[in-house]
């Protein structure tokens, strides 16, 4: 058939177009202006279970609008009619009164420039959003396993690192110290596996969204040096840190800055048996370089890349020869993605690795506004020396009470309680400055239900809460921060840790 046959109007007004309409796998149906039906194909019948005879002429949201949705779709149909081109997923009912999901799209029909209707093109999707719902409600099964593995693993892990390191200090006959301290070491690899899983389980998630902020790198990584000094001499080496750049700013989530770097930093410390690890930081060509360099075993040209895959190392199978899951570098090159990041390795084999790890720096504009912001009077919280500050400690977990007891017993005068409402009675009888809440309190009011109820307690409003809980998933600090809490700490945690958590939140309050 030539152009000029198809071009033809005995070809346009020939059965040809209506066979295409006929035949369409999608349901079709004219209205007019009044939206009433004037046809349909087959396969509206097919869809519905109507036939034209029973429709025509009719109003069609009689037949297959759902009672809740008929302005919806009189405000569609309004919309076609005045040339406007309408798509929406929505619900529309068949004869035997089942409701399915329809894509429907909504065209004009001008006939000698007049509008005289509406063609509604339904497109059965119920099985697209059968699958989409399965899989959102997946998306929140595999969101609530992964809190609910979260807290139960970390609570019991708070009293066994807990109570180990108070042990350490304590005994002084060389076995025990020394069974002690292999129970600690491998406590924390328990939870340092865990952590990875469930970290890159939330990266993967499409939930997961960082919290940058204008930070100073170099003050982030001085913060950490002492953690990082103490991993290495535990393992006899060496530790450097050089700070060419005392101002390093970059637009990054401090808490996972602190993650890929500890992450990086762990990685040395394993594969380093001799010698010892440097730590500098520097600006370069715009970018913030934080350099993590060991004397270790070095990685070859060709196992470079395997490194940064989940589950990986260089030594596998029953040739392994190190500890760990595989995922502290994969978990760090993907974060770093995560905030505009970039990761180079130096190494060979026998002669130790260097790691890179650049940012952005801040445009000057951006950095000159936030040091405004920055330089603000801070002072010190301190104690009367003649008296502790009254504490009062909200915990459901017998052993956790102990532990946070026995953790502050030198700066504070405690009392605790188990519930929500046992909480809301003691503040009644006693001014408490801090108040430390677990999040899951069992039965009743949970921590920030109890927590918004003290707030609005005379006296009250301006008293800290800290938050001190096993919801440790990325994104899980900023929820609970937001809803009614001024610090938090996650489960588990150190003497140190917790000491300094809680002296900032009473910092704060001061200034404000």
């Amino acid at each position: 058939m030539t152009k000029q046959d198809w071009d033809s109007r005995e070809i346009q007004n020939s059965s040809f177009f209506v066979q295409l309409y006929e035949k369409s796998l999608d349901a079709i149906v004219i209205i007019d202006n009044n939206n009433e039906i004037i046809h349909t194909n087959k396969a509206f019948t097919n869809l519905f279970q109507f036939e034209l005879h029973e429709v025509k002429g009719k109003n069609l949201n009689k037949f297959i609008v759902p009672a809740d949705l008929i302005s919806e779709s009189e405000e569609m149909t309004q919309l076609a009619a005045h040339s406007e081109i309408v798509r929406k997923d929505t619900r529309r009912k068949c004869r035997d009164g089942k409701e399915i999901w329809v894509s429907i799209m909504g065209l004009p029909i001008t006939f000698d420039n007049n509008k005289t209707g509406v063609v509604a093109v339904y497109n059965d999707v119920s099985k697209l959003v059968e699958v989409r719902e399965r899989s959102e409600e997946a998306s929140r099964m595999k969101t609530a396993l992964l809190a609910n593995m979260s807290h139960e693993f970390r609570t019991p892990m708070s009293a066994i690192l807990g109570f180990s390191d108070i042990l350490r200090e304590e005994l002084s006959n060389s076995d025990h110290l020394s069974m002690i301290k292999d129970i600690h070491s491998s406590a924390k690899r328990l939870l340092n596996t865990l952590n990875s899983i469930l970290e890159l389980s939330h990266l993967e998630s499409a939930d997961f969204k960082p919290n940058p902020a204008c930070i100073n790198v170099s003050s982030v990584i001085a913060s950490q040096s002492e953690t990082f000094h103490k991993l290495s001499n535990f393992k006899n080496l060496s530790y450097t840190l050089d700070i060419d750049s005392k101002e390093c700013f970059c637009y990054l989530d401090e808490e996972i800055l602190k993650q890929i770097v500890t992450n990086v930093f762990d990685n040395a410390v394993k594969y380093t048996h001799k010698g010892g690890i440097g730590v500098k930081v520097c600006t370069q060509d715009n970018y913030c370089v934080i350099s993590i360099t060991d004397t270790g075993i070095g990685i070859s040209k060709d196992n470079q890349k395997v490194i940064f895959n989940e589950f990986r190392q260089v030594s596998e199978g029953i040739s392994r020869t190190y500890e760990g899951a595989g995922l502290g570098l994969t978990l760090s090159k993907r974060m770093i993605d995560l905030m505009d990041g970039k990761v180079e390795v130096d190494s060979d084999i026998g002669r130790g690795a260097t790691f890179k790890v650049s940012f952005p720096l801040v445009d000057k504009l951006l950095l000159e506004k936030t040091l405004v912001e920055k330089n603000r009077f801070v002072t010190t919280y301190t104690a009367a020396e003649d008296s502790k500050p009254a504490f009062l400690l909200v915990e459901d977990n017998k052993t956790n009470k102990v532990l946070i007891k026995r953790f502050l017993l030198n700066n504070y005068n405690i009392d605790d309680v188990s519930s929500g409402r046992a909480a809301l009675e003691i503040i009644g009888k006693k001014k408490y400055r801090p108040i430390m809440m677990d999040i899951n309190l069992g039965l009743g009011m949970n921590g920030i239900e109890t927590a918004n109820e003290i707030k609005k307690v005379k006296g009250y409003g301006n008293v800290p809460i800290v938050a001190v809980t096993g919801y440790a998933l990325a994104g899980d600090k900023e929820k609970i921060l937001m809803n009614g809490f001024d610090g938090y700490i996650s489960k588990p945690f150190t003497r140190e840790a917790l000491v300094e958590t809680l002296t900032n939140a009473l910092v704060n309050a001061v200034q404000d």
